[in-house]
């Protein structure tokens, strides 16, 4: 994401859209109350008389008030949904209107206050993290999938055809090998799985196509499929991807529940932590992005006290379990 301007004493910040990641993380800033000014398309409205009229479908720069925000992924866009309240002399006000935000657009965003999670969210979209692509393979199938900002995105899989115990499976590595040729804007390409099947294929790669295997990094999970890259997540990625969302969300999240099943420095619950806040005791607050409403001031008040405040997203395995735990906890720099 490309922040254009950012006058935070007026509450205005523009930017530019440009990936599917960037409409996730403004999916998650924007808010009801916010004011959205884009380019969009709109019949004008014509007075006749007593009565008004539909005009043309033409192109206008309008100003929403935020109502509603839904991100469709399959399409690839936000819908953003809301009353107008400032555009051209032909459109009505407060008659409502709905914005389509997909990569290449520009959008103003004005708050009446943005929160200091918020300006980090946007500082994670402008920064960009390096993507990583995933082959879960057995003898039977190969997976694939996108760990993104966004989260995991399943993608194709590549089914083996029966082969014979001592028959060779070129055909079933070069056809894997062709999927991960058309992924070379990938900085690592993790390919996991049960056996020896990873090994097999690194082989034919690296025979095939050296650079390919270059970036092949190896690693065992115990099987394919979206179970599998949730393994693989949980139990190397520090060493793989450190950039990763999902990665730190992942060891916040574990860390926390080391701490529970340990009896070591930890709060959780909003009463015990809204406590060990007040008393400066918290080193990390951890709060779900779904919660995030509803423990605003306690997210500011942990910020004043020099405490980090990390939001956890409920879109991976750990972050569901954190939200399952009510998605409020501390970790804490002393017991109290």
């Amino acid at each position: 994401m490309h922040i254009l301007k950012k006058v935070l004493k007026e509450g205005v910040v523009k930017v530019r859209v440009h990936t599917m990641d960037d409409l996730w993380h403004l999916q998650k800033i924007l808010e009801p109350g916010d004011i959205v000014t884009a380019k969009t398309r709109r019949k004008a409205a014509i007075k006749r008389g007593q009565e008004i009229e539909e005009g043309q479908r033409k192109q206008m720069v309008l100003a929403v008030g935020v109502e509603k925000v839904e991100f469709h992924k399959p399409t690839g866009s936000i819908r953003i949904t809301g009353p107008i309240r400032a555009g051209p002399a032909d459109v009505q006000l407060s008659s409502h209107h709905s914005f389509s935000i997909r990569p290449g657009s520009e959008l103003e965003i004005k708050k009446e206050r943005w929160k200091p999670h918020q300006l980090k969210r946007l500082e994670e979209a402008r920064t960009k993290k390096a993507m990583v692509f995933i082959c879960m393979i057995d003898r039977e199938q190969a997976n694939f999938a996108e760990l993104r900002e966004s989260g995991i995105e399943m993608l194709g899989a590549i089914k083996a055809r029966r082969f014979e115990e001592d028959e060779p499976r070129d055909e079933y590595y070069s056809e894997v090998m062709q999927y991960l040729e058309k992924k070379g804007d990938f900085q690592h390409i993790i390919v996991a799985g049960p056996g020896f099947e990873r090994e097999n294929l690194y082989d034919y790669v690296k025979q095939k196509n050296p650079l390919l295997a270059k970036k092949m990094l190896l690693h065992h999970a115990s099987t394919v499929g979206r179970s599998g890259v949730n393994e693989v997540i949980k139990t190397s990625m520090d060493r793989l991807i450190k950039g990763s969302r999902i990665v730190r969300e992942t060891h916040y999240v574990e860390e926390l529940f080391r701490r529970i099943k340990t009896d070591g420095p930890v709060a959780y619950g909003p009463d015990e932590t809204a406590k060990a806040v007040r008393m400066g005791a918290v080193e990390t607050l951890l709060v779900s992005d779904e919660k995030a409403g509803e423990y605003e001031q306690l997210m500011d008040e942990a910020g004043k006290m020099k405490g980090e405040v990390v939001l956890i997203s409920s879109d991976h395995d750990a972050g569901e379990g954190f939200l399952q735990l009510g998605g409020i906890a501390a970790l804490l720099r002393f017991r109290f």
